[in-house]
């Protein structure tokens, strides 16, 4: 049976735990998830997604007690389905070294072949 495809709305950015180098302590935070789609594959009036990429920031302090900041950006890319064109699906997930991840949670009733 396949998987359900991702529709606009259905990437969950979620901060990771590992402090940015020279940091002692800190936490990441997540800025909005942007999505490249199909504009013209819809489900529901929704768009039907490939793409996801999140930038995430840190602040903390370090031994010393000054502050230390950093960002990166991960990216989630469809892989080749049996569908015409790549698409994104549940289950489909990119996680960085610092553990910030991108992951495809939907209910969506449009499956993969």
């Amino acid at each position: 049976m396949g998987k359900a495809i991702a529709l606009q709305g259905n990437v969950v950015a979620v901060p990771g735990a590992m402090p940015y180098p020279a940091a002692q302590s800190g936490a990441w935070m997540a800025l909005p998830v942007q999505v490249k789609a199909y504009p013209k594959l819809k489900v529901g009036g929704q768009s039907v997604i490939y793409e996801a990429e999140c930038k995430f920031m840190f602040t903390g302090v370090d031994p010393a007690g000054a502050p230390v900041s950093g960002q990166e950006t991960v990216k989630l890319t469809a892989k080749s389905t049996k569908l015409q064109k790549k698409v994104l699906v549940q289950g489909d997930m990119m996680q960085s070294p610092y553990g910030n991840q991108l992951k495809i949670v939907t209910t969506s009733k449009v499956k993969t072949a």
